[in-house]
């Protein structure tokens, strides 16, 4: 990326470590669908507000009256209007109006996911999203292509890489992600190796996750987690993805959910560890208010 290349021409000697949050592969993709690509959160807070004036309950599904295809309509239609009105509108919004003009669907494939992963608007944006996270997927793909535009634009697909194999994946994964091996992990003042990440943590897994960071950096639990990030509607349900969805999502990105399960097998692990080092320290005579 380009931060890595400053940094690398800056600070030659000095050496980054890391740390991130993994998702399952297709609420990733869901989520930044709804929010960054389309929108669509905010049109559904719209949404509920004007519920709520009517002394009407939150829906957060299609099935119980969440038009997702409607709001898309509103969201067009607006603008449209904006357009016509004379307001500044930037490039792509010019553009966009221009299409409408000629009859396209500037916005079909925010409607439904079945119009998302039929769309080239998904391989243009959703392939290899995990690309970003290592790097690379496995050893026999190059380093590089990485995107300055937005979240997963121009990486190669991994599927097309050279060397690729789910199994690949997976030990890279092992060796990266997870700090096993001993020529990416650079070594210490006069220590064990140091991983690339220094600790990651999943979506899905939050509570573990949460409860490693504070035993890794020894830091005091919080009161109370914050959540004012956090939606009412879960983009999965309010924007109506399936079971057959996500069996399309896993079809189209093995890559993904190599590095997924292997982060999640990674996770065990380290959750395992700590409670094994925990429960020592208590029976050596530790306080629990010692532990952080």
């Amino acid at each position: 990326t380009k931060t890595a290349k400053f940094f690398q021409e800056q600070m030659p000697n000095k050496r980054l470590r890391a740390i991130t949050m993994l998702r399952e592969p297709t609420d990733f993709r869901a989520s930044n669908h709804a929010m960054i690509m389309c929108g669509l959160n905010a049109e559904i807070k719209k949404f509920h507000r004007q519920r709520a004036k009517k002394g009407l309950e939150y829906v957060c599904s299609p099935k119980d009256g969440l038009n997702i295809s409607a709001l898309v309509d509103v969201k067009t239609q607006n603008l449209i209007d904006k357009c016509k009105s004379g307001a500044k509108v930037n490039g792509q919004q010019k553009q966009q109006c221009q299409d409408h003009a000629n009859g396209v669907d500037i916005f079909e494939h925010c409607r439904s996911p079945s119009h998302l992963l039929a769309h080239y608007q998904y391989d243009k944006h959703y392939r290899s999203m995990f690309k970003g996270l290592m790097g690379r997927y496995h050893r026999g793909q190059d380093f590089g292509g990485t995107a300055y535009v937005g979240m997963g634009f121009g990486y190669e697909r991994a599927e097309e890489s050279k060397g690729f194999s789910v199994e690949n994946v997976e030990e890279y994964t092992l060796q990266d992600l997870g700090g096993l091996d001993l020529t990416i992990s650079g070594a210490g003042d006069g220590g064990p190796p140091e991983p690339d990440f220094i600790w990651f943590g999943i979506t899905e897994r939050m509570k573990e996750s949460t409860i490693l960071f504070y035993y890794y950096f020894k830091s005091k639990p919080l009161e109370r987690i914050p959540r004012h990030r956090i939606q009412d509607c879960h983009p999965t349900e309010s924007v109506g993805w399936t079971t057959e969805h996500r069996e399309i999502v896993k079809q189209k990105e093995p890559a993904d959910y190599a590095v997924w399960r292997t982060a999640n097998a990674i996770l065990d692990v380290r959750m395992a560890k700590m409670k094994m080092e925990i429960q020592a320290q208590l029976d050596a005579g530790m306080s629990k208010e010692a532990l952080y």
